[in-house]
């Protein structure tokens, strides 16, 4: 497989609002009582990548498919906001991670882990609405 690489697209806010519906969905569908916290985690983990696309979309921008594209949309959307993320990135990049094992090696997720990505999932989520100027739904 080649390496992801960021791309100029066009910018598109109605586009963007829809990558965010999808991710407000899917952070609802982690708090869907009894799942496992491996599928929470997965379920985490697309809302993070839905918001980064939303986020990237707005200002004209898109991840390739490849290598490292889940940590290229990670970073390059957090550069986008108004805000200090590095803290936020170092958290969602963890959240990443521990989806992987889930996801690829059939790891063990705790719940604390879980409860982590969901508030800085959360708290991408909130910053996206802010940046995209969308109420949340």
């Amino acid at each position: 497989m080649t390496d992801a690489r960021l791309e100029k697209v066009y910018a598109d806010r109605a586009s963007a609002r829809e990558f965010l519906a999808q991710a407000e969905r899917f952070l609802s569908d982690a708090d869907i009582t009894g799942l496992s916290a491996e599928s929470q985690s997965v379920l985490l983990h697309n809302a993070t990548i839905s918001t980064c696309d939303a986020v990237l979309q707005a200002v004209g921008l898109r991840v390739t498919p490849g290598d490292r594209s889940h940590a290229m949309r990670l970073e390059n959307a957090l550069e986008q906001l108004d805000e200090d993320t590095e803290d936020l990135l170092e958290r969602l990049d963890a959240s990443r991670a521990r989806r992987n094992e889930a996801s690829y090696a059939a790891g063990f997720v705790a719940q604390a882990s879980v409860d982590d990505a969901r508030e800085a999932t959360t708290e991408l989520v909130e910053l996206a609405r802010g940046a995209l100027d969308v109420s949340a739904t």
